[in-house]
């Protein structure tokens, strides 16, 4: 699969610190193993992968009926370690492609620097797996890592 990625998206990477090689690897494998998110009605997907201690997303729309080409929207990461489902709260408008279940709100359980919290996530109940969103990851966890950092330095 070619992954198209604007240089607007580059900028945003350079920013974040993510490797373009990295996100390509994101897309790739949520598109042969479908553990992805989809928005109900579209083709916008929202795809991750631990890549040594930090998940990496993608968020992407799959592009023509041959799907062999994703334009990539976004990319973000965190160094949390995503646990069990801790609940589930309220409905979303993504459906979890591996099992097909409609997606909902909650809270999992996230470790960084063995510190372990409950944290906002978007999970499937079905199969156990979670995501977290980009406004979550680019501003709350990012502020949350650092002031564990801030404490064991």
């Amino acid at each position: 699969m070619d992954v198209k990625i604007p240089d607007q998206v580059k900028e945003v990477l350079g920013k974040r610190g993510i490797k373009e090689a990295d996100v390509e690897d994101v897309v790739k494998t949520a598109e042969s193993t479908s553990k992805k998110l989809v928005v109900k009605g579209t083709t916008k997907s929202i795809a991750k992968k631990r890549i040594g201690n930090v998940t990496v997303y993608a968020v992407y729309d799959i592009d023509g009926l041959l799907k062999k080409h994703a334009d990539l929207e976004s990319a973000y990461s965190h160094r949390m370690s995503l646990g069990k489902i801790v609940n589930s709260t309220d409905p979303t408008n993504y459906v979890c492609v591996s099992c097909n279940a409609p997606a909902t709100y909650g809270h999992v359980e996230m470790e960084y620097m063995t510190v372990k919290r409950n944290g906002p996530a978007v999970v499937c109940t079905k199969c156990g797996d979670s995501w977290v969103e980009e406004f979550l990851a680019t501003k709350t966890l990012a502020a949350a890592e650092g002031l564990f950092e801030k404490k064991r330095a």
